[in-house]
């Protein structure tokens, strides 16, 4: 290969490579993530029947999922309890939680009335023990 050719070749490889580095900064921040701060979040903890069926509980599962895509949702997560060491202020009894955030107590209470979350609750409160309602606003977030 001639040297110019060489100079040429390690050039365009050096504006594609700045080109693609510059893109993913970019990138990065168009996802940066919106604070959560005066948002509302409700967080919902479901406690089982020992008797539950693991296909009622698979049913179940695929019903919360569902139940998070009610649009005045803002952001939603579901989750199963943490493998993490008794530590006798951790509570790892519930089956299922999920957590939700909303803009407003406006959004939250269409969340409530809208037909989707009341048909959840006909068709699986047989399934739990308990449940469990934590709602709070956001004052800080980072």
């Amino acid at each position: 290969m001639k040297p110019i050719h060489f100079v040429l070749l390690f050039i365009a490889s050096l504006i594609y490579f700045m080109n693609g580095c510059q893109h993913e900064h970019e990138v990065h921040q168009l996802t940066e993530p919106v604070s959560l701060e005066g948002f509302m979040q409700h967080n919902v903890y479901f406690y089982l029947k020992d008797e539950v069926t693991e296909e009622e509980r698979e049913n179940f599962e695929e019903g919360l999922k569902a139940l998070l895509e009610i649009p005045h949702i803002y952001k939603s997560e579901l989750g199963v309890p943490a493998p993490t060491e008794d530590r006798g202020v951790i509570d790892s009894s519930y089956a299922y939680t999920i957590f939700t955030w909303f803009e407003s107590l406006e959004d939250h209470d269409l969340y409530q009335v809208h037909p989707d979350h009341v048909r959840f609750i006909e068709d699986y409160n047989h399934l739990w023990e308990n449940v469990r309602v934590y709602d709070a606003d956001i004052i800080y977030a980072r």
